[in-house]
Parts: C-alpha cells; structure tokens; sequence
C-alpha cells in the first residue's frame, strides 16, 4: 500500500476507534449471553492456536456465533443444521485456529454505507470490521473475507480498479472502491493480520450473455468480480483464495446448494477444503 494512503486510513481508523460503538460482543452478559465460540482443535500446522476472524455474508453465518444483531441464515432450512457442517468450522477444526469473531451478516453487501452501524452494516463499514476483533478488543492473526456476491446479485456497478487510491467514507458508488475501501480499513486497524479475500462461487443470475455466460443485469460475470477482488487484493498485500475453483460449478448448483446460493453440507465440505488447502500451502 502507498505510504499516503496507508497514513490517511491509519489517521481515519484512529479517530473513528474512538467514537464507534464497541464491539457487539461485549454487550451485558446479563441480557444477552456470551456468544458460542470454537477453540483450537489443536491439530499441529503453522496456524494452530492462532485467532481467525470472518467476515462475511449468509454463507458464513450461524445462530449464536455471530453478533446478536446481525441477520443470520444458518441453520434454519439451510441443509446445514450444525455448526460443525459450516465451512468455517471445518477450516478452524483442521487448521487447529480457534475462532476469534464470526463478522458475517446475511443479506449484506460489500458496498452501502460506510458510517452504517447496524447489524445489516455493509463491508466496507467501520462496524462490520471492528467486529472483526475478539471480545477483549484483541486483534484477529487470520482475516478471511468472503463476501461480494450479493452485490454481483443486485447489480451493484462494478467499477475499474488500476493502483490503490483514497477511498471517501459514505456510499461508494461501485463494488471496486467498496472493496478497496474495505481492506484499507482492514489493512489500518489490523496490520499484523494475515488478510485472505475469497473469490466467489457460482451464483446464477438467470441471465445470460451472446455467449450463454450467466451474467447480471449490468452485464458482468461473476469472474468480472473475482477479477477485481484478485487486483485488489493483490495491491494491497492479502492472498487470494479461489473459492470459485472449490469445486461448486453453474452446473451442479442443485447438488453442492439448499438453494442454488447457499452450501448444503457437500458444498460446505467443498468451500472449506479449498481455504484449508490454501491455507496450508501459503
């Protein structure tokens, strides 16, 4: 990252630490109890008892591991009715990390307010990603995002993205600065993290292009956006793991899905195979 921009979200991130509301976890214990949490499996690799952080959408989420005001979608009719089935649970248990916070809301997007501070915040938020720390303000050793398929669903504009540059706070207008705008916030309030951006899997819009590509109704492709978390990751020091290479085609969405969106217990097996293996051969 630029030394300017690094220096501009460092000062950014300062300010606002001291004016955003704490982390949801630490809310009174009384009225709201402690959320579950995941230790380490204590399987021997080079991450075993570090803290991994998530933060994502639907696909990532689960009843009582996440913060109370967030939206969840897992368990309910999901296909996944235990937390174990998850493809972040399957990933800690064979990294032997242990989970430090779960920042994954459903229905969320990478893009919408930054200055947003309720449960269904976007990614690019302050509060989403202060989240990401554990109950006692620690900071995660392991990020890793999956999130950018509801803004592929919605039609969010997917923006160009060249070198890094200073993103404003309020509404970015594409994905691209929403995404970067995210990982500059990440990148200033945890710079000894490890930040790994999934890309993303098949979804399909219903559209398709002259050459039968299922695209949204902008025109773009689901590996329009995976290019551009690729670029934007790589120009800001994260690793890329390619999630949509896991195994979960167009063609067997019914098979790997509960809903031609959401893993079913095979999809998860497959997502978290494909971060464990990335993980381990980093």
């Amino acid at each position: 990252m630029k030394k300017g921009i690094r220096f501009a979200a460092l000062s950014l991130a300062a300010s606002l630490i001291f004016t955003l509301p704490q982390n949801t976890l630490s809310v009174d214990a009384a009225v709201n109890p402690p959320l579950k949490t995941v230790e380490s499996s204590n399987v021997p690799t080079k991450y075993t008892g570090l803290k991994l952080s998530i933060l994502g959408d639907s696909l990532s989420t689960f009843n009582d591991y996440i913060p109370r005001d967030y939206n969840i979608f897992y368990p309910g009719n999901s296909g996944i009715p235990m937390v174990e089935g998850t493809w972040w649970y399957q990933v800690l248990n064979a990294t032997g990390m242990r989970l430090c916070t779960n920042a994954s809301s459903a229905n969320t997007n990478v893009t919408g307010s930054s200055v947003a501070t309720d449960g269904s915040a976007p990614g690019c938020s302050f509060r989403r990603i202060m989240d990401l720390r554990d109950i006692d303000g620690s900071a995660p050793d392991v990020i890793i995002i999956y999130m950018g398929v509801n803004d592929f669903a919605r039609d969010i504009p997917l923006g160009t993205f060249q070198s890094p540059s200073i993103q404003a706070e309020g509404i970015p207008a594409t994905f691209s600065s929403a995404y970067e705008l995210m990982l500059q916030k990440i990148k200033a309030l945890y710079p000894n993290a490890a930040v790994y951006c999934c890309t993303l899997f098949a979804r399909d819009p219903g559209l398709r292009d002259k050459n039968n590509t299922p695209v949204n109704r902008n025109g773009n492709t689901l590996m329009d956006f995976n290019k551009q978390i690729k670029a934007i990751a790589s120009a800001y020091g994260a690793s890329v793991i390619d999630v949509y290479n896991c195994g979960i085609t167009y063609e067997n969405l019914s098979v790997f899905t509960s809903d031609g969106v959401h893993p079913n217990l095979p999809g998860a097996q497959l997502f978290a195979n494909c971060v464990t293996a990335a993980l381990l051969n980093s």
